[in-house]
């Protein structure tokens, strides 16, 4: 079954946010203890933007959006500030669903091996135009389309070809 293309922010790095300014709270009193893992849940697990706009409303709820932490920043504003601008890109349950992943360590993942490991092995160098002809047959190698590739590159030369007649053979005197 063929999906939809989907855009995500990665939760991890929102987890971020949402955790410092838990942090926060939690600190001045402002929320009860293990607030973080309560707001963690509704965004991963609450399909759409609803889970976004409960952990919202929950941190405004905190009356600390301009507090400031001992570093000076302002971590309820900053979460607020982060989850109202990406909120759209957040259907996180939605993502899990479909079985999809809902951070970037794949796609870390996979730059470190197609690119740091083959790119800059010792004693290489790399015009542009060799490099990424290098890196797009290391993708697909690494991506298992290798045998799909060279059989559609060889296809345009593939001529068919028809026999008309078998040779005689020669026989020995």
């Amino acid at each position: 079954m063929l999906f939809e293309p989907m855009q995500l922010v990665d939760a991890w790095h929102a987890l971020e946010y949402v955790a410092a300014a838990a942090r926060m709270s939690e600190a001045r009193g402002n929320c009860f203890p293990d607030t973080f893992r309560r707001w963690k849940a509704m965004l991963l697990e609450t399909p759409g933007e609803a889970g976004v706009r409960d952990v919202l409303r929950a941190l405004e709820a905190t009356g600390a959006r301009n507090a400031r932490d001992a570093d000076g920043g302002r971590p309820v504003h900053d979460a607020i500030r982060y989850l109202e601008n990406r909120a759209a890109r957040m259907d996180y349950a939605g993502a899990r669903a479909r079985g999809l992943a809902i951070g970037s360590g794949a796609v870390e993942a996979t730059c470190k091996s197609l690119v740091a490991i083959r790119m800059k092995r010792a004693g290489s160098r790399w015009k542009t135009e060799s490099g990424n002809e290098v890196l797009a047959l290391r993708a697909l190698q690494l991506s298992d389309r290798w045998q799909e590739a060279v059989s559609g590159a060889l296809k345009p030369l593939v001529k068919s070809v028809r026999v008309t007649a078998a040779p005689e053979r020669r026989r020995a005197a």
